[in-house]
């Protein structure tokens, strides 16, 4: 521009120079950097929804369970369903799809459309499988467990039912290093890759005894070894959940896997020992 066509202030706006209509870099990294800043502060906020989401789907297929099982009971002389189908050493059988048919398979068929057998916490390590009802070739996965003690038992002979466990949250083969002292195994000694389906107890599977301190294969990560006096640990923040025989919820600490005696010997609470399990899979 030449000097005779300096800038006039009084000449009207349109005649003005314009500023650029586009985005400079400068700008574009400013908006950046806010972004990344905005991300980072909202990540935390982002986490805590996430679990109370899985928290709450949990807790539904807890409860979609409890009515699969009263269902189930309804049918079959109010009994809970079988553990597994049992092998010649008392093991769980592997059907066609290399999983064992288990107390899951049977409540398959009562599922509501809304609930499974995996908690979405469950990490895939932890996870055990079921045979697929519909379908022998599929299996499904399983975060649960049923109580031994508790398998093709009358549901009406348990002693304090609203106490006593029958579903828990489990980890399957000792996952996050968790207490699983009698992984199941063949009539041939092999160790199978599922046993997550049933909470046993530390020294038998099946049978309590004088010398029983614990049960086994619930989700608390780091327990190997009987550790069970820490206060944190489970699958959720503030533990993990368990079913009561009238479908009360309990959340749960690791000392939960302790078992309690009556006059030092017969066992009560939330792992009773109504009836000898092996006779009843």
């Amino acid at each position: 521009m030449s000097n005779d066509e300096a800038y006039d202030p009084t000449a009207p706006e349109s005649d003005a120079p314009k500023s650029s209509a586009y985005v400079t870099k400068k700008d574009a990294k400013i908006v950046a950097v806010a972004i990344v800043v905005l991300g980072v502060l909202m990540y935390p906020v982002y986490i805590v929804l996430l679990k109370r989401s899985e928290k709450a789907r949990c807790i539904n297929n807890m409860h979609g369970m409890m009515a699969a099982i009263n269902e189930y009971a309804v049918q079959n002389d109010d009994k809970f369903p079988p553990l597994y189908d049992a092998g010649p050493n008392d093991e769980p059988m592997a059907q066609s799809s290399g999983a064992p048919f288990t107390w899951a398979s049977n409540l398959q068929e009562y599922m509501g459309a809304r609930v499974t057998f995996q908690c979405p916490s469950a990490q895939d390590d932890t996870l055990t499988r079921s045979q697929d009802t519909h379908t022998p070739s599929k299996s499904f996965a399983l975060s649960y467990g049923m109580f031994a003690p508790m398998g093709t038992f009358n549901r009406s002979l348990v002693e304090d039912p609203d106490e006593a466990a029958l579903i828990a949250e489990t980890d399957n083969r000792g996952s996050e290093n968790s207490y699983d002292p009698l992984p199941f195994k063949d009539a041939s000694g092999n160790t199978l890759p599922y046993d997550g389906m049933v909470v046993g107890w530390d020294n038998d599977n099946f049978d309590a005894t004088d010398a029983t301190k614990y049960v086994t294969r619930l989700a608390f990560p780091d327990s190997a070894g009987a550790k069970f006096e820490k206060d944190g640990g489970g699958r959720h923040d503030e533990g993990s959940f368990v079913l009561t025989v009238t479908g009360q919820l309990r959340t749960v600490k690791p000392t939960f896997a302790r078992v309690q005696r009556r006059y030092g010997k017969y066992l009560y609470g939330p792992w009773p020992m109504p009836i000898t399990a092996k006779r009843h899979q």
